[in-house]
This record gives structure tokens, C-alpha cells and sequence, in this order.
């Protein structure tokens, strides 16, 4: 009598952190689902969420096998949750704060009483732009800039395109960026976003670490094998092609203290999921 099939293996799950709509995210990732699933040898399913609270408290009860997220949410899930850095993607990244070229906004003070799109407000874009704008001294009127926030980048590029809001803070990488101009200069730089409109950076962020591969703790076995494919995708043609199509143009090793400068960047959210290091008792004195 022959032996029973094996049972099928259950799917691991990749989480995406909700960085543009749902249906954008499946279709860019897909490769890298099905490339993930042949790495393991069963099959794995594309999740997201509705907001990055929700994402966090699912991957805080191991809901996610792997998990794709901005460089400061990586703190909230290594610090001490049950997941590791597997491998961050090539490029650098960095927020621009941008304004219709030729209009009446040519400084951060021109913002006052402007409204701004902006991801939703744990998104990195947003805590960027906020240490821009809080920092400042606005007049009583017309008031701060007002923020409104969207589900995603998407979303917020579409309110500025329908001149919904005045100006539109987005993550953007970081080599695409116009030279910033010495001391003393004035000349404008320009972006293009993807409809071919163009825009005037107001401002810009630092450059910094690019979406970040984190695996649990469960699948450690599985890590130095995957972390060593993951970076040497780009040596062979298929490898390429899938990196084109999810537009990375590769992955490489992600070190601990690159994600140093983001503790406490979402002080709230480490607050909601009791997340904050624990104080140091004091010494018992002799």
C-alpha cells in the first residue's frame, strides 16, 4: 500500500508595510514572493495592512515570516521583538518637500497656513517633515502649515497633482536628487513626478538607508543561505530582472547601527506597544 501524500506545507507570509495601495504593492512585489517561495520550496503570500499600528501589532504576535519596512520602524521590530535584519535594499533614500515652480511658496516661511500632503503620520515622510516645520516659529496668523495626511505616498502625490494641497512631502531616492546648491546660491531645483509635472524642491532630508528585509526568529535556519541569494541577485539575468520589476536596484548587508539614528522616532507608537527600554534599576548601595 502506498503511503500517504505529505501534507501541504502552510504558506509563509510576507508583510509589506503600507508605504502605497495595496494592489501597487502585490503587483511590484509579486517577483519577489514567487522568488522567495521557490527559496524556501513552499509557497508564500503577500500581505500589507490598513495603517502601520496595525502591521506592527500583527508582526508583534509573528503573524509575518518576513517583513519589508522603512529604516525607522525597524527599531520597533529588532529592538526587542522576535525579528532579525536579513538584508536592506541598495539605494538611499530621502524626503522632499515640494511646491508648484513658479508660485508664491519659495520658503519654508511661505508655508505658513498652506497645507501640506503628506503620508500617514507615523510614515517616515511625515516625522521628517514635521522636524522641519515644528522647529520653526510661525505667526499666529495665518498659523503652522496644516498637514493632511493620506493612506500612502500614492495617495498624497495624487491631492497635490488635483491642487488639493499647496505643497506634497514624499520619500524619494536619494541619487535622483538635483545637487544641492553651496552657500550663497538661489538657482531652483526641479523634480519631475510621474505624470511629467514639475516640481520645485523646497527642501530635503538627509539621505538615508533604503526598505529593509527583517526575518523572524523562526526561520533562522533559513537566514545565512537566503541572506547570501538575496545579495547576489544581480549576478545573474533573472536575478536582474526581477530586481528591475520591483524597482530595487539590488540588496545588500543591513548593520544594526545604521538604525541607531531612528530610536524613539515613533515615540507613540513604542509608547502604545510598550516598547520603550526598560529603566535601569538603580544599585542597591553596600
Amino acid at each position: 500500500m502506498g503511503s500517504a501524500p505529505a501534507q501541504a506545507q502552510a504558506p509563509l507570509t510576507f508583510g509589506i508595510q503600507p508605504f502605497a495601495s495595496p494592489p501597487a504593492l502585490f503587483k511590484r512585489y509579486a517577483p519577489l514572493r514567487d522568488w522567495l517561495g521557490t527559496e524556501f520550496g513552499q509557497p508564500v503570500r503577500l500581505e500589507s495592512a490598513r495603517d502601520l499600528p496595525t502591521l506592527l501589532a500583527r508582526s508583534r504576535e509573528g503573524r509575518y515570516d518576513l517583513i519589508l519596512v522603512a529604516p525607522h520602524v525597524v527599531p520597533l521590530l529588532t529592538g526587542n521583538g522576535p525579528y532579525r535584519l536579513l538584508a536592506r535594499s541598495e539605494e538611499e533614500l530621502a524626503m522632499v518637500l515640494l511646491v508648484r515652480p513658479g508660485g508664491v511658496i519659495d520658503t519654508l516661511a511661505g508655508l505658513a497656513g498652506r497645507s501640506l500632503a503628506v503620508p500617514y503620520k507615523e510614515s517616515h515622510a511625515a516625522t521628517l517633515a514635521r522636524s522641519l516645520t515644528d522647529s520653526r516659529d510661525w505667526p499666529d496668523l495665518p498659523g503652522p502649515p496644516r498637514y493632511l495626511h493620506y493612506h500612502h505616498n500614492n495617495a498624497a502625490v495624487v491631492a497635490f497633482q488635483r491642487g488639493i494641497a499647496d505643497a506634497l512631502v514624499m520619500i524619494i531616492e536619494g541619487n535622483v536628487l538635483p545637487a544641492r546648491p553651496d552657500a550663497g546660491e538661489h538657482h531652483e531645483r526641479h523634480l519631475s513626478l510621474g505624470d511629467g509635472s514639475l516640481v520645485r524642491i523646497l527642501a530635503q532630508s538627509e539621505r538615508f538607508p533604503g526598505l529593509t528585509l527583517l526575518v523572524h526568529k523562526r526561520l533562522d535556519g533559513h537566514t545565512p543561505r537566503l541572506h547570501h541569494h538575496l545579495t547576489t541577485l544581480q549576478e545573474s539575468p533573472s536575478g536582474t530582472a526581477l530586481l528591475r520589476h520591483i524597482r530595487h536596484r539590488g540588496f545588500i548587508e543591513a548593520h544594526a547601527a545604521e538604525y541607531e539614528p531612528f530610536q524613539g522616532a515613533l515615540e507613540d507608537l513604542e509608547t502604545k506597544f510598550d516598547l520603550q527600554p526598560p529603566i535601569p534599576a538603580e544599585k542597591s548601595t553596600p
